[in-house]
C-alpha cells in the first residue's frame, strides 16, 4: 500500500513514519523549515516538502496514494503557543485538514487516518467514561477548539462522500524508552502523574492497523498507554478492534 503521512518528520511523525514504512511505501510530507528542532532519522521511503494550507501542493502530494495519515498540526511545542487572533492554527489545523481530505477524495483515496487529541489533560467529573460517542470537549483552548472542528470536518467527509475515516484520539505522546516528551522534563512528569501517557511508536502501530482493518464510514478510537486510563477512556475497544498491545513503562528514567 502507498501511504501519505502529513506532519511526518517531527516528534510524533517519526514514530508514524518509521513504523508504517516497515510495511508500506510511505511518502513523508512536512514543512521544509519548522520552528522546533526536528529529529534526524532515515527511512526507506520518499520525502516531500509541502504546506497543507497550499491546496495545489497537497493535490500533488496525494497523487498515486492508496491511503493518508493526517498528522500535520500547528506546532504545539509550547502550550501557550496558540494566541487569540492568530490565524495560523485555524489555517493549518482546519483548512489543512479540509485540503488533505478534499485532495485525497479527488484523487480517489478512500482510507484516511486522522490524528486527533484525547482528553487526558481535561478534568472530568468523577465517574465520567469517555467513549467514541462522546464529542471531544477539551479545555476551552484554541488548540482544543481546532481539534474538535477537525473531527467535525472528517465526519462530514465520511457522511457526504463515503470516505473511510478512522480518528485516533491520542494521550500525551511520550517516548517511554527515552523517558521524555518533545518538550521538557516537566511535561514528562505531568504526563506520568496523570496517567495520560502514550508511547509514540504505539501510535504508529495503531495507524498500521487502522489502515488494514475492514472499515466503513467514520469511527473514533482512544489511545492511552497508561493502564489506569482504562477507567476514564474506552482504551479497551482500541485494543480489541485494532489489536493493539500498548508499550508498558517500567518506571525507570
Amino acid at each position: 500500500m502507498r501511504v501519505l503521512i502529513t506532519g511526518a518528520l517531527g516528534w510524533l511523525g517519526r514514530g508514524l513514519t518509521e513504523t508504517v514504512s516497515r510495511v508500506h511505501r510511505v511518502r513523508a510530507v512536512d514543512l521544509e523549515r519548522i520552528e522546533w528542532q526536528r529529529e534526524d532519522f532515515e527511512f526507506d521511503g520518499e520525502t516531500m516538502f509541502a504546506d497543507v494550507t497550499d491546496f495545489e501542493r497537497v493535490r500533488e502530494a496525494v497523487q498515486g496514494q492508496d491511503a493518508i495519515i493526517h498528522a500535520a498540526v500547528t506546532d504545539t511545542v509550547r502550550r501557550d503557543l496558540y494566541q487569540p487572533g492568530d490565524p495560523v492554527p485555524f489555517d493549518v489545523n482546519l483548512r489543512g485538514t479540509y485540503n488533505v481530505l478534499e485532495a485525497g477524495r479527488l484523487a480517489g483515496v478512500r482510507r484516511f487516518v486522522l490524528i486527533a487529541a484525547a482528553e487526558t489533560h481535561v478534568e472530568h467529573a468523577p465517574g465520567t467514561f469517555v467513549d467514541r460517542n462522546r464529542p471531544y470537549a477539551g479545555t476551552g483552548s484554541i488548540y482544543d477548539l481546532t481539534k474538535r472542528l477537525q473531527e467535525s470536518i472528517a465526519e462530514w467527509f465520511a457522511h457526504h462522500h463515503g470516505l473511510e475515516i478512522i480518528v485516533l484520539r491520542l494521550g500525551d505522546v511520550v517516548d517511554v524508552d527515552l523517558a521524555r516528551t518533545k518538550r521538557d522534563a516537566a511535561n514528562w512528569k505531568a504526563s506520568m502523574e496523570r496517567d495520560g501517557w502514550l508511547h509514540r511508536y504505539d501510535v504508529g502501530e495503531a495507524c498500521l492497523r487502522a489502515l488494514e482493518i475492514p472499515h466503513q464510514g467514520y469511527d473514533v478510537f482512544h489511545l492511552v498507554g497508561a493502564p489506569a486510563a482504562k477507567k476514564k477512556f474506552d482504551v479497551a475497544r482500541a485494543e480489541a478492534v485494532l489489536g493493539l498491545s500498548f508499550t508498558p513503562y517500567s518506571g525507570q528514567g
